[in-house]
């Protein structure tokens, strides 16, 4: 058996993409071992809904075991569609079916004028429309749309399918994008026809100022659209903003992103207004690349509870991002509201709190203009909520079939998984990827529920290593730099991007902004956002050597951020009083420069590699001078972050880590595991201790359910990570879906399944696993752009069994006893260890 499984262009199988020479990558399935590709040959069809071109528009067929290659034909045509076909042929001679896929080259020439409208009622959405005739029979219908904040295009009344959230959140001054979405040409006729296009403010204009900060692109919400006609004659016709458009209220008074949607039926405007031709934010137009933000779950409640008459307080069991369907009555009186109110926790009455919300009202509404709604459900538009528990009002009897809630995220995630015999881990694994899917919004963000939802680099630092086992961050992650980038001045980037607040420069341990190139890299091999971002890498890190004395960076504002809160300054002014800060920030100054190192090779850049590994080793240097002490082997103060950090990063010279890492296991068990790391250096801390001959010590950690720790949270009901290890009742640093914390799940994968790449692309990956003694088992697979590297271990009759099955055309290095290595090419292998 040979077969094609999946084909990625630009690693994703999203069909929109932006690029001159897109990547064409593919994982094959395959029986038996040691088995790789030996040829292929992929094909480029120019492509209409119907009709497929009989001669290719660019072939490229090559004997190579690489199962990739870069277009190099033809410029690819503005809109245009395009049909990949891709046959292979393995080792053995065989040669797989063919195997196809489509896309869409989104990248147009843009020149559709900005519309808004002439009289601005803040929060409220707006539809704008306009009329056009249709004389001939079409072949293909393509919308490229823009509406900001956020949007959502009709014809003829019937929705053009795409995100609920979209575009992606930029910032307009910098980016704006476009989606590019397949009009169903079963909605279109001859004769008049009808486009619509609701847009609401989601990020263009924020309803809550943060700290006194206004975002930079902060703005009256616009329109830009452009639709492609493509007719069965081969001609064609665009339909384009312009101020023949008409524009009018929707009975949506007001959508925002911390407010909610209300929908009041009395407010529908039946009056067409003239359109205003605005200028444009300022930003250049790009087609929007990331997978959609869809409705990805259901939610049925599990109970409902009634605090006082009236009152109907569900819990769906799961904290979520998302919003609620809820069915309206058979007859409601005008003006009759039913209300829907969202939180992640309750008081000890059963009520809702909200405290934590700070200003966000979370609150959607539906107002009746008085009619019969048999059957009918509402749900809100352009905004989405963080919450487990939802309380409704204005209903006389709630069942629990009259309302279901849906998550809402980017629909990045992959077919990994793991399990093992301890349900404290399984349980822990389960809340850490619910948190990250509750903040994968286009934006990765730090919480989905309060007044912030911003992109927090700091926080990313640790998620972004940990991502890539579970989504697919191969678009993300461009997109994320892209946002870096727009906001840098000289040099210096943001704590969020897009800036809307926090500081310029960002906190030294901002170093996501280049271990999101690296990551990227690694999952797909591919080098152009390695080439478009080097300098910007390159420039940050130069302003922290300019901020920097002898080596050593002189500032500092979160360093190892919001541990537990005896090693913070106070509850809740979360710096650590025992992990100096300049210690964080020199020693993520010393990982930028060797990532830099690295890119620099890979780009080819010899003067700089060199420059920046004297540069490494300078800041070791320093670093050792300034806090080692080579007697003691204790850094700095000797706090766990202080001990594992630098380990971690491969400062401390070899010849003294292993009792760096003593004094580490020895504190941690005298002090029963009350660990004083936070967000950044807890992840670093697991892993230190497991490669020291610690593990069992780090699953104890892990698996511990007393103050501090994610079981502690557990046993308090949450089903997702919190902000803080605390237990809090206050509106101050109190989210409970918070991602920094969860990416200890990086320590599941690379650990104790023990799966990490050694080359990009996992055309080569290490198995390494570690086996604590009180887990008996561990079973795990990592979704790659090359297939599914599964690792299987169970500990029984005195020996370690291991299973591990290779992709077709990878090479893994498979670690055994004692640091033996096997190496083993695709198939499934047994070891007894």
């Amino acid at each position: 058996m040979l077969e094609i499984d999946k084909l990625y262009i630009d690693g994703s199988l999203f069909k929109v993409v932006d690029n001159d020479a897109p990547v064409f990558s593919w994982s094959v399935l395959s029986y038996g071992k040691d088995l790789y590709q030996k040829s292929f040959r992929l094909d480029l069809f120019e492509r209409g809904t119907s009709v497929l071109s009989l001669e290719p528009f660019w072939s490229a067929e090559k004997e190579t075991k690489e199962q990739s290659i870069k277009y190099d034909g033809p410029p690819l045509g503005e809109g245009k569609s395009y049909m990949a076909m891709l046959v292979v042929t393995d080792n053995l001679g065989r040669t797989s079916k063919h195997y196809s896929r489509t896309f869409v080259n989104g990248r147009l020439t843009w020149d559709a004028e900005w519309i808004a409208v002439t009289e601005d009622r803040k929060e409220a959405v707006v539809e704008f429309r306009h009329e056009f005739d249709v004389e001939k029979d079409i072949k293909e219908c393509v919308l490229f749309v823009c509406g900001i904040g956020y949007h959502r295009a009709y014809v003829n009344g019937q929705v053009v399918m795409g995100g609920v959230l979209a575009p992606s959140v930029s910032n307009y001054n910098k980016t704006c994008y476009y989606e590019v979405l397949d009009v169903d040409l079963r909605n279109l006729r001859h004769g008049r026809n009808e486009i619509s296009v609701i847009v609401g403010e989601g990020w263009r204009r924020i309803n809550t100022l943060q700290m006194g900060y206004t975002a930079s692109f902060t703005g009256m919400p616009q329109l830009t659209a452009m639709m492609k006609l493509t007719f069965t004659d081969g001609s064609e016709e665009w339909i384009k903003t312009n101020d023949n458009w008409k524009w009018r209220f929707t009975p949506y008074v007001s959508c925002t992103i911390f407010g909610g949607s209300v929908y009041d039926e009395r407010a529908f405007d039946t009056e067409d207004k003239d359109v205003l031709v605005v200028d444009p934010p300022g930003g250049i137009m790009r087609p929007d690349i990331l997978e959609p933000i869809n409705e990805q779950k259901t939610y049925r409640p599990k109970s409902i509870f009634c605090p006082e008459e009236g009152v109907y307080v569900i819990d769906f069991g799961q904290n979520i991002a998302g919003y609620c369907h809820i069915k309206l009555p058979a007859f409601m009186e005008s003006g009759q509201e039913i209300v829907i109110r969202h939180a992640e926790e309750l008081d000890e009455n059963g009520n809702l709190y909200t405290a934590p919300l700070r200003e966000a009202a979370q609150t959607d509404k539906f107002v009746s203009k008085g009619a019969i709604y048999e059957g009918q459900w509402f749900s809100p538009m352009f905004t989405y909520h963080g919450f487990r528990y939802v309380e409704v009002t204005g209903v006389e009897f709630l069942k629990k079939e009259d309302i279901y809630a849906v998550s809402i995220y980017n629909s990045i995630d992959k077919e990994s998984f793991f399990t093992s015999g301890s349900p404290m881990l399984n349980q822990v694994h389960q809340n850490a990827l619910m948190t990250e899917r509750s903040n994968i919004h286009s934006l990765l963000t730090d919480c989905p529920q309060r007044d912030e939802r911003m992109a927090w680099l700091n926080d990313a630092t640790v998620r972004f290593q940990a991502l890539p086992y579970c989504f697919n961050i191969n678009r993300i992650f461009v997109k994320t730099i892209r946002d870096v980038i727009n906001d840098q001045v000289d040099g210096m980037i943001t704590c969020t991007a897009p800036f809307v607040y926090g500081q310029r420069p960002a906190d030294p341990v901002c170093s996501s902004f280049l271990i999101a190139g690296l990551e990227h890299y690694m999952a797909t091999g591919g080098t152009d956002i390695l080439e478009e971002a080097y300098e910007s890498f390159k420039t940050w890190e130069e302003y922290l050597l300019s901020r920097s004395d002898n080596y050593i960076v002189n500032y500092s504002y979160y360093g190892d951020w919001a541990s537990p809160s005896y090693a913070c300054m106070s509850e809740e002014f979360a710096v650590s009083k025992v992990t100096p800060g300049e210690l964080m920030s020199t020693g993520y100054s010393y990982l930028n420069c060797k990532m830099l190192h690295e890119f620099a090779l890979i780009l080819d850049k010899e003067e700089d590699a060199e420059y920046f590994k004297e540069v490494m080793e300078k800041i070791k240097e320093a670093f050792v001078e300034k806090w080692f002490d080579k007697e003691s082997c204790i850094v700095a103060a000797g706090s766990h972050a202080s001990q594992a950090f630098p380990l971690w990063l491969g400062i401390i010279p070899e010849e003294y880590r292993q009792k760096v890492c003593d004094i580490l296991r020895n504190d941690l068990v005298e002090s029963n595991y009350q660990f004083t790391t936070g967000n950044l250096c807890t992840r670093y801390m697991l892993e230190v201790l497991t490669q020291y001959g610690y593990v069992d010590d780090a699953y104890e950690i892990m698996t511990k359910e007393t103050y501090p720790s994610i079981g502690y949270m557990i046993q308090n009901e949450a089903t997702t990570v919190w902000e803080r290890f605390e237990l809090k009742k206050n509106p101050g640093m109190n989210s409970h879906n918070h991602p920094m914390y969860g990416s200890v799940y990086y320590w599941f994968y690379a650990y104790v399944l023990g799966i990490k790449p050694s080359e990009k692309a996992f055309d080569v990956v290490d198995i390494k696993p570690y086996f604590p003694s009180k887990l008996l088992s561990a079973h795990g697979e990592v979704e790659t752009i090359k297939g599914k590297i599964s690792v299987r271990w169970a500990n029984r009759y005195g020996n370690i069994h291991l299973y591990v099955t290779v992709p077709f055309g990878v090479t893994a290095n498979v670690y055994l006893k004692d640091d033996e290595v096997v190496t083993v090419n695709s198939g499934c292998h047994y070891f007894k260890i």
